[in-house]
């Protein structure tokens, strides 16, 4: 017997990071009795004062009255032991740093003190949910939960289903996460980097490509993907805000050697390498794409970008959301969704696939593949079949 969302009062949450303690103040705001576990008390005591300041600016921007603030302060509880946190929770989120090892680890205790019926969450942007779910002797109640940083201000959740997960469990998690205030959108199959961050790996590499085959400049494309697409971020300037030039390289093994479904078989590209070997990891390094020694954000001329075709990125975009639909990993409005509330992106990838329609597309994507030498690369940015078969159809995605 699994618990149902009416059965949910009483909440863990373990690790008192930046994403446990965000988690910890949605749930308590949402009604909810949170048990933040974490083994560093001094951490438990910083959380616990961010919560109370988080909590502030809510009433301060009128997402929260003072009484509703004071009333979640009342619903957290503090634990340096998980097995006391967790024993009476019916929703567990383990939101520990994104380390396949010491999450495996940490859900071989929740699962041995959380009540039977409890659903076990894990918070993670990637991390291969399956594993951690095998390491339980409750796999069908484990799922995914991504958050997004902040979790207090970021409206959306991805809400990831394993091979084992009842789908009841998964609905119900996604109930949870609505009734928090948030929007849930479901991948229903364990892939590395899920919906979004799988989204944004295109958007990275393509404009990288580019860059490293000396066919466009680094201002050129963050300009038009800017201002004439309308990115918050050109892929440049967003790589350098989030430090994905170290990510990237950091975690291209673990990438390479992941067995789940569309798993990426494609090494980094040189010139992220090389920006890593020069310690140029983005902005907090002082150097990435752009130098930040004597400014906190780079200067990008609208002009700089007008010979630079926006397509050229977006397609091989666009060709990933399709294979996303393609294999059943999510519907298309989850997919827009995401790329919008997680990405923060003017449009989603198959609402502007729609707009421009498919042949220009799907000739992008053609043309970006036939660039290449490494046969992977070739097959990774070849339009997937469902493109090829809905121009055929003259079909679109709404």
């Amino acid at each position: 017997m699994t618990a149902s969302l009416e059965e949910i009062e009483r909440t863990a949450v373990v690790g008192a990071g930046q994403m446990g303690r965000g988690i910890a103040a949605v749930s308590a705001l949402g009604g909810y009795e949170v048990a933040l576990c974490d083994v560093d008390e001094e951490q438990l005591e910083e959380a616990i004062e961010e919560i109370e300041w988080s909590l502030g600016k809510a009433v301060d921007h009128d997402r929260a009255t003072e009484g509703e603030t004071a009333a979640a302060m009342d619903r957290i509880e503090t634990y340096t032991e998980t097995a006391e946190g967790v024993s009476d929770a019916r929703f567990v989120t383990e939101a520990a740093p994104e380390n396949q090892d010491l999450k495996e680890s940490i859900f071989g205790d929740i699962d041995a003190n959380a009540p039977e019926e409890a659903i076990l969450a894990t918070n993670t942007s990637g991390l291969n949910i399956t594993r951690i779910a095998e390491t339980t002797d409750r796999p069908e109640r484990v799922c995914g939960t991504h958050w997004f940083n902040p979790p207090m201000l970021m409206e959306l959740v991805e809400v990831i289903e394993t091979e084992h997960v009842d789908p009841e469990v998964a609905d119900t998690a996604e109930a949870f996460i609505e009734d928090l205030g948030k929007t849930p959108i479901r991948c229903r199959i364990d892939i590395p980097s899920f919906i979004v961050n799988r989204l944004m790996r295109p958007y990275g590499r393509t404009a990288v490509w580019y860059v490293q085959w000396g066919e466009a400049g680094i201002e050129a494309i963050d300009s038009a993907m800017k201002y004439q697409a309308g990115f918050p971020m050109g892929p440049f300037e967003l790589a350098d805000y989030t430090g994905s030039i170290q990510l990237s390289v950091e975690a291209e093994e673990g990438h390479l050697t992941d067995d789940r479904p569309l798993n990426y078989d494609t090494p980094v590209p040189e010139l992220i390498h090389e920006k890593y070997e020069q310690g140029h990891y983005g902005r907090k390094a002082g150097k990435g794409y752009y130098d930040y020694s004597d400014q906190d954000q780079p200067t990008i001329p609208e002009a700089a970008g007008e010979e630079f075709d926006p397509l050229r990125i977006w397609a091989p975009t666009i060709n990933e959301a399709a294979k996303l639909v393609q294999h059943d990993v999510a519907s298309p409005e989850d997919i827009d969704t995401g790329a919008k509330l997680g990405g923060n992106w003017p449009s989603g990838p198959l609402e502007k696939a729609d707009e421009v329609g498919l042949e220009p597309v799907i000739r992008e994507c053609t043309r970006f593949a036939a660039k290449h030498e490494d046969i992977r690369e070739i097959d990774h940015a070849l339009p997937c079949d469902l493109l090829l078969e809905m121009a055929r159809e003259d079909e679109t995605f709404y």
